[in-house]
């Protein structure tokens, strides 16, 4: 395959539909056994592993303890998950469903590479239709950084689907868009997120737009 398009998911694909903050209190009650406040609008654009690890530093928790730990919590994420939102609607992005009817028409190989857990990320695809869209992924249980999470979808592409070509990332956290960059993808930045426009290009964004910008978003890959 000669082109491949990765996706966030988070607020680039789907939203959520209330504050889900205590899935995340949840899981490090479960996994580190302390009670702690969480407000997940601090640590957008993180990955899982991250945003534990930061939470659970500033609550003075040794970073031996925390690294202990990460894949037991990483892998408690979905049940926490469900437990909070599961039963909630989960709305997709204006735009992501045309957006990804296009690219599986003209062939091409599509990804997520998102900072979320597996299973989280998934579920909130499948809740909204999308999932069957994306023949691979690589999550924030795969790698700490989004510079990793890149770089494990691009090999996954290379070795599972024998990409060689053009790539494209979609994100709206300025973290990700870096990350493509450092991986020599290109990045594409949507504003759906908290992100401001000004941020995402200064993160190094090829372009900033929309979903519903199918003819220049694909431009990209051509």
């Amino acid at each position: 395959m000669d082109k491949l398009v990765l996706f966030d998911v988070k607020d680039t694909l789907t939203r959520d539909t209330k504050d889900i903050s205590e899935y995340v209190q949840e899981s490090i009650r479960n996994i580190y056994g302390i009670l702690v406040d969480v407000d997940l609008s601090k640590y957008e654009g993180t990955t899982a592993q991250e945003t534990a690890e930061a939470i659970l530093t500033e609550n003075g928790m040794p970073k031996e303890e925390i690294e202990g730990k990460l894949v037991r919590y990483t892998e408690d994420l979905f049940y926490s998950y469900y437990n909070v939102a599961g039963h909630d609607r989960q709305l997709a992005v204006e735009g992501a469903k045309e957006l990804l009817d296009e690219f599986t028409k003209e062939g091409a190989l599509i990804g997520m590479a998102t900072g979320e857990a597996e299973k989280v990320a998934r579920f909130r695809l499948e809740k909204t239709g999308l999932l069957a869209y994306f023949k691979f992924g690589a999550f924030g249980n795969e790698a700490k950084s989004a510079e990793g999470i890149v770089a494990k979808a691009i090999d996954k592409a290379k070795t599972s689907f024998s990409f060689s070509g053009k790539a494209v990332l979609i994100s709206c956290h300025p973290n990700l868009i870096r990350a493509a960059k450092a991986n020599g993808v290109t990045p594409v930045a949507v504003a759906s997120g908290k992100s401001a426009q000004d941020e995402l290009s200064g993160a190094g964004a090829a372009l900033v737009t929309d979903l519903k910008n199918r003819a220049g978003i694909r431009k990209l890959l051509q």
